[in-house]
């Protein structure tokens, strides 16, 4: 809930970024052939039809950084995956 922590901190701004599946150093850890078949499967059910990069996920961030006018807001940066 970040529409609370926005009315606390007024005038200070508050937002988040939720990211879906992103291709990270943090799945290495998969095999790399489960982690390509997990990546594969998942690319296959949202409407983007790939996984996330941190560029995308920087990009969110980026914008509500630079976005003054935007308070309370939560990013869904996750392909679509909401949306199915």
């Amino acid at each position: 809930m970040i529409g609370p922590l926005a009315l606390e901190f007024a005038p200070i701004r508050a937002n988040a970024v939720s990211p879906g599946l992103v291709d990270t150093p943090y799945w290495e850890r998969l095999p790399e052939a489960a982690r390509k078949a997990m990546f594969e499967r998942s690319a296959a059910t949202v409407p983007v039809g790939r996984i996330g990069t941190p560029a995308d996920i920087a990009g969110a961030v980026l914008f509500l950084v630079t976005s003054t006018f935007t308070t309370g807001t939560i990013i869904d940066c996750d392909g679509g995956a909401r949306l199915v």
